[in-house]
């Protein structure tokens, strides 16, 4: 079985790529795969948002508003977790496709736009968007982050079981997840191969045991 660990910016052009490409490769590895999608809002996630913007970094107002807009799109991403993944993923990959890549202005009005068309039930999604069960679930998110050591979105940790390994694998950046395919895929003395070629790193966590997954796998 292989577990993988995708953190993202909720409105994030690049990391709708990233999900986009990764969620239809799913279908075609022959292993059991757990996928999580994580979001998370730190200055880098923040800086490359403003930066696709064309906003000026060292203007604290956009800073502040962009942050704000991170944090309302995670809490709404998890607001539609609760709701099942197929519904949050369609939600999440509407709202970067619509906020980062055609760059519309996030409303309300559009939120609930893409949530309808998930099919999931809107009132309760509206009234979950707030609620403190909501912003626990994205606090858990944060410390899962920081306890992997995830410092930019995309990045991903990934646990091959098939291979003899207690620590999972840190990808960090977009160009770094092109390897996850073969990961997927690897064999024990493969995996190796990689490790001695730099292409993988262990991240702060060494195993699992360090997570709780009944407060992560919503």
């Amino acid at each position: 079985m292989i577990e993988i660990f995708l953190f993202v910016n909720p409105i994030g052009p690049i990391c709708y790529q990233v999900e986009a490409e990764l969620l239809e490769n799913l279908t075609k590895y022959r292993k059991k795969i757990h996928l999580q999608i994580l979001p998370l809002v730190n200055l880098t996630s923040v800086g490359v948002s403003m930066d696709y913007l064309s906003m000026d970094r060292t203007d604290l107002l956009l800073r502040n508003d962009q942050t704000k807009l991170i944090y309302t799109a995670s809490l709404d991403y998890k607001a539609a977790q609760l709701q099942g993944k197929k519904i949050a993923r369609d939600f999440l990959l509407k709202l970067q496709q619509h906020v980062g890549v055609a760059k519309e202005m996030y409303s309300e009005e559009l939120v609930q736009q893409l949530f309808s068309e998930t099919r999931g039930d809107l009132e309760m999604f509206m009234e979950d968007r707030q609620s403190d069960l909501v912003k626990k679930n994205f606090l858990t998110d944060q410390t899962v982050a920081k306890d992997m050591g995830i410092t930019i979105t995309p990045s991903a940790v990934v646990y091959n079981f098939a291979c003899e390994r207690e620590y999972g694998v840190l990808l960090e950046g977009a160009k770094a997840l092109k390897s996850l395919p073969a990961l997927c895929e690897t064999t024990d003395d493969q995996f190796a191969f990689l490790e001695k070629k730099n292409a993988l790193k262990k991240p702060t966590l060494s195993s699992l045991q360090g997570v709780d997954h009944k407060l992560i796998l919503l």
